[in-house]
């Protein structure tokens, strides 16, 4: 409970202190559905394109005399990879692989004036990643399983104001495992290399901002 006081109280005073120093014509909360890919760089035997879908919600704003703006943010999202059927040379054998990925993330964005309505966002954040894993093969039981991993999350991307209130953007995002990772059930059952354990994902996504 104390370690989650700490953590709570000064991204809260943060947040009271944004929108008071923050000058008249700066916009202080910011809510951005997004879709996009998923790309899986942790195992190079399945698919590793998925689609992904989520909303972010920030609240922030320009301080006086300081041209970039700064937004805490929290973002969630969910991704699916489908069914990917694997053929594994060393047994003769065909395996089919599903994985879905929900991420809840928190962090700092800095959005930096660039040219005429053309924003530069860079992001930086920390949070969860649940992953929900299947492995069906033939003569084998199903293998089935959820993680959750801590992570770390670096981004940037560019986004055009079209209005006071509207801006449309792209982003591309990288997420880490921050914590140790042994290795992966399923990449451990079809021989991948270092079992699984340097995962990481990228995300390349479309944004819509909605600016109060």
């Amino acid at each position: 409970m104390k370690t989650a006081l700490r953590t709570v109280l000064p991204a809260l005073l943060v947040i009271g202190l944004f929108p008071a120093g923050a000058s008249a014509k700066g916009t202080h909360f910011l809510v951005e559905p997004y879709t996009g890919m998923m790309f899986n760089q942790g195992f190079s035997a399945e698919d590793a394109l998925g689609l992904e879908a989520g909303g972010l919600f920030a609240v922030g704003g320009k301080l006086k005399g300081f041209p970039p703006r700064f937004y805490l943010y929290f973002k969630a999202s969910h991704a699916e990879f489908g069914s990917e059927d694997i053929y594994l040379v060393q047994r003769d054998a065909t395996g089919c692989i599903q994985r879905s990925y929900t991420r809840l993330i928190g962090g700092l964005r800095t959005v930096i004036p660039l040219f005429w309505h053309v924003r530069l966002n860079l992001e930086f954040g920390a949070g969860s990643l649940f992953s929900n894993n299947r492995y069906a093969e033939s003569g084998r039981r199903m293998v089935s399983y959820e993680e959750n991993l801590t992570v770390l999350e670096f981004g940037a991307g560019l986004n055009v104001r079209l209005f006071r209130w509207l801006s449309v953007g792209l982003m591309y995002d990288y997420t880490m495992v921050a914590e140790d990772e042994h290795g992966d059930m399923i990449a451990t059952i079809v021989g991948e290399a270092n079992n699984g354990s340097e995962l990481g994902w990228s995300h390349l996504t479309a944004t819509l901002g909605f600016h109060f």
